[in-house]
């Protein structure tokens, strides 16, 4: 697909999508740490269900931005900017939208087999794709722990990624972050 020049800042859509994304990824956070540290099975419920509903929204939210992403190319690299710097920049980028991808799946996947409410704020059902055997958990059990063990790898792509924006700030003081707030 053709791209345009690529401006020097990312477009009002990206940003949104970008900060959007940033702040649905932290409330993530608090809801599954808030689940998994519930003193009840009821705190434990409305916090597991808050968080599945806005996994679903989530999930809608990063497949807007990664089509947005492809169909629309990057700003350059600041002037001056090492290739090994740029190819790393880029690698982090790719895994943090991999995993992006697989929380959502595989918490659907830990969902269905809890056989909890599979509605979005009451107002649309997401479909069940498969039905669990109930004599067997290792599906359940490995996606609980791709779900958990990608929540951890996500927050530690995510630190490396404020990192770098710091780094760029203060450091570099080359510009960069404000690409995603012009």
């Amino acid at each position: 697909m053709p791209q345009s020049p690529s401006p020097r800042t990312w477009n009002r859509i990206a940003q949104i999508l970008h900060w959007t994304t940033a702040a649905m990824i932290l409330g993530q956070f608090v809801l599954g740490w808030l689940t998994e540290k519930a003193p009840d099975r009821q705190a434990e419920f409305l916090f597991g269900r808050s968080h599945f509903q806005l996994g679903v929204l989530l999930a809608g939210l990063i497949l807007m931005r990664l089509f947005w992403r492809l169909s629309h190319a990057a700003p350059p690299p600041p002037p001056g900017e090492p290739a090994w710097r740029h190819g790393l920049a880029a690698t982090a980028h790719g895994l943090i939208y991999l995993v992006l991808i697989i929380l959502p799946i595989s918490g659907y996947v830990v969902w269905v087999h809890m056989r909890e409410p599979m509605d979005l704020f009451s107002l649309v059902v997401v479909p069940t794709v498969f039905t669990p055997s109930p004599d067997d958990e290792s599906l359940w059990s490995g996606a609980w722990y791709v779900h958990f063990f990608a929540g951890w790898i996500l927050a530690g792509l995510v630190a490396l990624h404020i990192a770098a924006a710091l780094y760029h700030q203060f450091v570099l003081k080359d510009g960069l972050v404000r690409r995603m707030l012009d």
